[in-house]
C-alpha cells in the first residue's frame, strides 16, 4: 500500500511499519516537498513496478511545478450601487416588536439591504465563471449558485408554480394599490416612466412609508417597505425608480427564480466583456462567502494575501459544504422537456445545471455529468423570442423535483471520476491565477486498491462527527453540571421558606386572634369612612346645584342689567341726536359757512384732516357703542360686558361734553358776530347821514354791496375756537352781485383804504398768524390722539421712521417661548432675516415676529429710549433670559462642541 504523507488535522500521524519500510524525499526545490513511504506486504517482487510508478508520478510533478502554466485572460467588472442612505433609516424604523412578523411575511431582505458590498471578492469570483457549463469552475471543484441555497439565505421559500415571465400590458392600478396599500388614484397619479420603464419614484414611497409609520400602520409600512427594496436592491432598474416588474414579482410572492436568473444572466452576458453588472449583488456575495472558511490560515492571511492568492489556495477540501448546515431534502432537478432547470428574469432568460451544485446541498457526486443535463438549452433575451418564452412557461407547470431517494444519502463528497473530470476542464478551460501552495493542512491521499477512497473520506467525515458530538456533550455536561447547581440553590431557599412556614404556623392562637380582630376593626373603620365620604359627596352634589341655580339666577339679573344699559344707550343716543339739531337758516349761519372756507384756506391739508376727524367723534362714539364682545355663559364674559357698555357710556359722556363745549364756543361767536354787525349798521347809518353822495343818473346802478351791511374785512373778528379768538388779517369777503330798490351810497371811508406797511409789520404780521394757525391745528391733533383707551397711541413704536418695502414679505420664524436658549434662537433668527434685508430697523421690527407668550410681552414694554440699535435690543434679550444660558446644554449643543477643535 502506497501513502503520500500528508498530515490531517485531529487524526494521529502515526501508522504501523513493517520491517520493510523505506522512505523517499525528492526534490530540492522548497516549492516541491513530498514524502512518500511504501510497505511490502505482498513479497519483493511488486518493489521494482511500484518503484516506477512512484518515480513517474514525481517526474510529472516536478515538471508541473518548473514548468510555467497558460493563465486564462481576465475582465475587469463593476458593481455599481445606489446610495441607500435614506431607505436604511426608514428600515431602522422596524423595531424588534414588528421585527419577526416582517421577517416571516417577506423574507430577511432586510440583511441584504444593509449588507456592505465588498467588490474585490466578486471581482475575483467571475474570474473563474466556466460560461459552458454555468458554473464557477476552480482547480479541483466547482460552484454554482441554486435555487434552494438562495431560498435558505433569503428564508423566503420557493413556489413550485410558473415564475414571474413578463410584465403585463397593461397596468392594473387596483392590484397595484392594493399591494401598496395606498388608494388607485393616488397611486395612478405618482405612476411615472423612466426610461423604457414605468412604475413609481422612490421619492414618493418613502413619504407615504413614513407617513404610515408616524400612524402606527405597521402593515401598509411593511409593505411598502418591502417593495422599495424589491425594486432598489433586489430587481434593481434605474436610480431611485421602482419599476412596475419589480411590483410584480412582489405581487407573485415568488421572487428567489428571477433572482436566480438575473444573477446568471447579468454574468453570462457580460463575460469575457467586462463591464457592469446589475444583478442583486448582496445576495451573490453572501452565497459566495457563505461557502468560503471562516477561521484558520485562509482569514489570518487576508493582511498578506490577495483576495486571488487566497482563492487560488483553496481545495475542495477547504471549502464548507453545507450538507450539516443546510436540511435541503428536495432538489428541483429539471422543468418539462428540459433536461435541466431554464431560468426567466427581468431582462433575459437562461438555464443552469443543478447537477453541478448537488454537494453544495450535501449530496454525492458520484461521476461525470451527461451531456444532456449540462448542455446550454435555454439563452436568449426576453424581447426577441415570445414563444420559447411561452415554453419556458409550460415547462415550469411540471417540475422534476427529487429527494434522498434519487439522490442518495447526504454526505457531500464527490468520487474520483468527477474529480478527474474537473482537471480535465480546467487544464482546457484554464485558470485565471497562478496556482498557490494549500493554506490548510490538507488530508493524506490515498491510493490503493484495498481501500476505496471515498469510504476513507467517508470515515474522516465521520471522525469530524464525532468530534463535533463530543464537543457538543462536553457542552451538554456543562450545562447539566450549571443546571444542578442552580436546582440545588433552589431546593435550599425552597426548605428555608418551608422552615419559615411550619415556624409561623407555631404561633398561639391568641396571637391569630388577635389578628383577626385587628382586621376586623380595620374593616369597620373603612366602612365607616366609606359611609362618611358618601355623605359629604352627596352634600357636595347638592351645594354644586345650589350653586348653579344661584349662578343661572345671577346670569338672567346680568342680562337684564344689560338689556336696561342697551336701552339706556339707545335713550343716550336719541337723546343725542335731539340735541344735535341745525342751525335755522339764516345770514348769519352763511356768514359763519364762510368763514369756515376762509378758515380751510389757511390750514394745510394734513392739519385739516384733523378737524374733519374732530367733527366725527359723536358718530364714532356712537358706533364704538355699537360694538359688543361675544356673550358666553360665564361669569367672566358678563362682567366683561357690563364693563365695557360702562366704558363707552363714559366715552360717550366726555364727547358729549366735549361737542357741548364746541358748540357754546360757536354760539358765542354768533353773539358777537351780531353785535359786531349791529355796531357796523349804527357807524354806516352815521355815515350817510354826515355825507350823502348822489349817483349820476346816466350809470347804471348795479354795485357789489356787502351781504348784512357790513364791512368788508371784518367777518372773522370775534370768532372763537375753544375760547380762542382766531383774528384773520387778510379777508376775501364774500359779495353778492344783486339788484338793489334802495342802493345805499357809496362813501369814501377813511378806514377803507389800503395801508403800506412796512416790511418788518408785515413779517410780524404773518408770525402772527403762521403761530396761530399752528396753535389751533396743536389743539385740534390734541383732541385727536385723545382715544378711548386714554394715552397717546402715536408714541407707540419701538422702531421710529420705518418704512417697509414694498411687497416685502417677512419669512416665518420659530417662536421663542422662554424656555431655550436665547443666544441661539438670536443667531438663528440673524441667520434668517439678513438673508432677505440689510435694514437693522426691519431687523428690530420683525424681531416680535419670533417671540410669544411671555417674550412677547417683554418686548412691547421696551422703551424706544433704551433701544436704539439692533445690538441694543439683542443685549437686552440676552440679559433678560441669561438664566437659560446657565442651564444644562442640549444634545444638538453637545453635538456642535464634540465637533470643535480642541483647545
Amino acid at each position: 500500500m502506497l501513502r503520500f504523507s500528508r498530515p490531517y488535522p485531529g487524526l494521529d500521524d502515526t501508522r504501523e511499519r513493517g520491517g520493510n519500510d523505506h522512505y523517499y524525499r525528492l526534490g530540492s526545490d522548497d516549492s516541491l516537498s513530498v514524502d512518500f513511504g511504501f510497505q511490502m506486504n505482498c513479497g519483493s517482487e511488486f518493489e521494482p513496478k511500484l518503484r516506477s510508478c512512484v518515480h513517474s508520478k514525481v517526474c510529472s510533478l516536478i515538471e508541473m511545478a518548473t514548468v510555467p502554466k497558460p493563465k486564462r485572460k481576465t475582465c475587469s467588472y463593476s458593481f455599481h450601487r445606489e446610495p441607500l442612505t435614506s431607505l436604511i433609516e426608514l428600515s431602522n424604523l422596524v423595531t424588534n416588536d414588528h421585527l419577526r412578523g416582517f421577517v416571516d411575511q417577506y423574507g430577511d431582505i432586510l440583511t441584504l439591504l444593509k449588507m456592505v458590498v465588498n467588490p474585490v471578492p466578486l471581482q475575483t469570483l467571475l474570474q473563474f465563471y466556466d460560461p459552458e457549463l454555468r458554473c464557477f469552475t476552480f482547480q479541483d471543484y466547482q460552484l454554482a449558485p441554486t435555487l434552494e441555497e438562495y431560498s435558505i439565505l433569503m428564508n423566503v421559500p420557493i413556489q413550485h408554480q410558473v415564475p414571474f415571465l413578463d410584465v403585463p400590458k397593461e397596468v392594473d392600478f387596483r392590484v397595484v394599490s392594493r399591494a401598496f396599500h395606498l388608494g388607485i388614484k393616488e397611486v395612478s397619479d405618482s405612476w411615472k416612466s423612466s426610461g423604457d420603464v414605468v412604475g413609481l419614484p422612490l421619492k414618493f414611497l418613502l413619504r407615504v412609508a413614513r407617513e404610515e409609520a408616524e400612524k402606527g400602520n405597521w402593515e401598509a409600512f411593511h409593505a411598502q417597505l418591502a417593495v422599495m427594496i424589491y425594486g432598489i436592491v433586489l430587481f434593481p432598474s434605474m436610480p431611485n425608480f421602482v419599476d412596475y416588474a419589480a411590483v410584480c414579482i412582489f405581487i407573485g410572492g415568488n421572487p428567489v427564480p428571477t433572482l436566480l436568473a438575473d444573477t446568471y444572466y447579468a454574468i453570462h452576458s457580460r463575460h469575457g466583456k467586462g463591464g457592469a453588472i446589475r444583478c442583486c449583488l448582496p445576495l451573490l456575495l453572501r452565497w459566495f462567502m457563505s461557502l468560503l472558511p471562516v477561521s484558520g490560515p485562509f482569514v489570518d492571511a487576508q493582511s498578506t494575501h490577495r483576495w486571488t492568492q487566497r482563492v487560488m489556495s483553496l481545495t475542495s477540501y477547504d471549502i464548507r459544504w453545507h450538507s450539516y448546515l443546510m436540511d435541503v431534502r428536495d432538489v428541483i432537478m429539471s422543468c418539462g422537456e428540459f433536461r435541466n432547470v431554464p431560468l426567466v428574469g427581468t431582462k433575459g432568460c437562461i438555464n443552469y445545471n443543478p447537477v453541478l451544485s448537488l454537494r453544495q446541498l450535501g449530496f454525492v457526486i458520484s461521476g461525470k455529468p451527461l451531456e444532456a443535463e449540462i448542455a446550454e438549452s435555454v439563452y436568449f433575451e426576453k424581447r426577441s423570442d415570445h414563444v420559447r418564452l411561452e415554453q419556458i412557461g409550460r415547462a415550469w407547470k411540471s417540475i422534476d423535483v427529487q429527494d434522498g431517494s434519487v439522490l442518495g444519502k447526504k454526505f457531500a463528497i464527490d468520487m474520483p471520476d468527477y474529480t478527474d473530470w474537473v482537471k480535465k476542464r480546467v487544464e482546457t478551460l484554464l485558470l485565471p491565477y497562478d496556482r498557490m501552495n494549500p493554506l490548510q493542512v490538507q488530508p493524506p491521499l490515498i491510493l490503493a486498491e484495498s481501500v476505496p477512497a471515498e469510504q476513507y473520506k467517508q470515515a474522516l467525515m465521520e471522525n469530524r462527527r464525532l468530534k463535533e458530538k463530543e464537543q457538543d456533550a462536553q457542552m451538554e455536561l456543562y450545562q447539566a453540571k450549571a443546571d444542578k447547581m442552580n436546582l440545588t440553590h433552589q431546593l435550599r431557599d425552597i426548605q428555608n421558606v418551608d422552615v419559615g412556614g411550619v415556624r409561623s404556623k407555631k404561633r398561639s392562637y391568641a396571637e391569630m386572634e388577635n389578628l383577626l380582630n385587628a382586621e376586623h376593626r380595620e374593616c369597620l373603620r373603612l366602612q365607616r369612612a366609606e359611609a362618611s365620604y358618601q355623605k359629604k359627596i352627596r352634600d357636595l352634589e347638592k351645594q354644586l346645584r345650589d350653586k348653579d341655580i344661584q349662578l343661572k339666577k345671577e346670569v338672567d339679573q346680568r342680562l337684564a342689567l344689560e338689556n336696561q344699559l342697551g336701552a339706556e344707550v339707545v335713550e343716550l343716543r336719541r337723546q343725542l341726536e335731539e340735541k344735535i339739531t341745525p342751525l335755522p337758516e339764516c345770514s348769519e349761519c352763511d356768514l359763519l359757512i364762510d368763514q369756515c372756507h376762509y378758515l380751510k384756506t389757511l390750514i394745510p391739508g394734513s392739519r385739516l384732516c384733523s378737524c374733519s376727524r374732530l367733527l366725527t367723534l359723536v358718530p364714532v362714539s356712537g358706533r364704538i357703542a355699537n360694538q359688543r364682545p361675544h356673550r358666553y355663559s360665564t361669569r367672566l364674559n358678563q362682567q366683561r360686558s357690563i364693563d365695557q357698555v360702562q366704558t363707552e357710556l363714559a366715552e360717550m359722556r366726555a364727547n358729549m361734553a366735549q361737542f357741548m363745549t364746541m358748540m357754546q364756543g360757536v354760539a358765542q361767536g354768533q353773539e358777537e358776530l351780531r353785535a359786531l354787525v349791529q355796531r357796523q349798521e349804527t357807524v354806516i347809518q352815521t355815515s350817510n347821514r354826515a355825507s350823502p353822495v348822489v349817483a349820476p343818473a346816466h350809470e347804471n346802478i348795479n354795485v357789489a354791496a356787502p351781504a348784512n351791511d357790513y364791512a368788508v374785512g371784518d367777518e372773522l373778528r370775534g370768532i372763537r375756537i375753544n375760547g380762542q379768538p382766531l383774528v384773520a388779517e387778510t379777508v376775501n369777503a364774500r359779495a353778492t352781485r344783486a339788484s338793489v330798490r334802495h342802493p345805499a351810497p357809496i362813501v369814501d371811508r377813511q378806514e377803507d383804504m389800503f395801508m403800506l406797511l412796512s416790511e418788518d409789520d408785515e413779517v410780524v404780521r404773518f408770525e402772527d398768524r403762521d403761530r396761530k394757525v399752528d396753535a389751533l391745528a396743536e389743539k385740534i391733533r390734541a383732541m385727536e390722539c385723545q382715544n378711548s383707551l386714554g394715552f397717546d397711541v402715536t408714541n407707540m413704536g419701538l422702531v421710529e421712521g420705518l418704512r417697509i418695502p414694498y411687497k416685502f414679505k417677512a419669512p416665518s420664524f420659530d417662536k421663542y417661548n422662554g424656555t431655550s436658549c436665547p443666544r441661539t434662537h438670536v443667531q438663528a433668527y440673524y441667520r434668517k432675516i439678513s438673508a432677505y434685508t440689510d435694514d437693522e430697523k426691519m431687523w428690530m421690527y420683525f424681531f416680535q415676529d419670533s417671540l410669544s407668550g411671555a417674550s412677547l410681552d417683554w418686548y412691547m414694554e421696551l422703551k424706544r429710549d433704551s433701544i436704539r440699535c439692533w445690538r441694543d435690543l439683542g443685549e437686552a434679550f440676552l440679559r433678560q433670559y441669561k438664566h437659560n444660558m446657565d442651564m444644562a446644554p442640549s444634545r444638538t449643543q453637545c453635538r456642535i462642541r464634540e465637533k470643535q477643535p480642541a483647545g
